[in-house]
C-alpha cells in the first residue's frame, strides 16, 4: 500500500474527522502536525548501519510540507524527495523516496521514533509494481537485518 501525499493527509483527516465529530476531526489534525512539528527540521547523521547506505550524506532536512534532502558536509544536496508519516501506528511509519526513484516506483518503508532531539529511523528498500510490494516487509524493530539500513541523527538546533 502506497501513502499519501503529507498534504493529503492533513486534509483528509481534517475533513474524515469533521464528518463524523468535530472533536475528533480537532484529534486527528492535531496528531498530524504534532508528528510533522517533532519530525521537521536539520538533522545531523550520527549512526548508521551499515556504514555506506547513506554515501557522503551527513545531514537529512526534513521539511513541513512532505519534502526533504540529503547534504554532504558541504551543505550541498546531494539527493532530495518526498516522505509520508503515520503517528497512528506503533511504531511510527516514515516512507519516502527520492524524485529519482519515484519515477520507477522505487521506494522506502520504514519506522521512526523521536525521543526529544534524536531521531532514529529504518527502512526497507524496494518497488511497487501493480500496487504490489516487492522487497522486504516493513521494519518491526530498529535493528539489522529486519531493515536495510538503521540511522540515528540529532536535531541541528538553529540560532533563534
Amino acid at each position: 500500500m502506497k501513502f499519501i501525499p503529507l498534504i493529503l493527509i492533513l486534509m483528509t483527516a481534517n475533513s474524515n474527522a469533521r464528518a463524523d465529530d468535530p472533536m475528533k476531526c480537532d484529534e486527528q489534525a492535531k496528531s498530524v502536525e504534532q508528528s510533522v512539528e517533532s519530525f521537521h527540521g536539520t538533522w545531523e547523521i550520527i549512526k548508521v548501519q551499515p556504514p555506506e547506505s547513506t554515501k557522503d550524506a551527513k545531514r537529512l532536512v526534513f521539511r513541513k510540507d512532505g519534502t526533504y534532502a540529503a547534504l554532504d558536509a558541504d551543505n550541498q544536496e546531494l539527493w532530495a524527495g518526498t516522505y509520508d508519516l503515520d503517528a497512528s501506528v506503533t511504531p511510527k511509519i516514515w516512507d519516502h523516496r527520492s524524485y529519482e526513484s519515484a519515477e520507477t516506483g522505487a521506494d522506502a518503508l520504514g519506522i521512526y521514533k523521536v525521543n526529544g532531539d534524536k531521531l532514529t529511523v529504518c527502512c526497507v528498500v524496494g518497488t511497487w509494481k501493480e500496487k504490489q510490494w516487492t522487497g522486504k516487509p516493513r521494519p518491526s524493530e530498529f535493528k539489522l537485518p529486519a531493515a536495510d539500513v538503521v540511522i540515528e541523527l540529532q536535531r541541528i538546533k538553529t540560532a533563534p
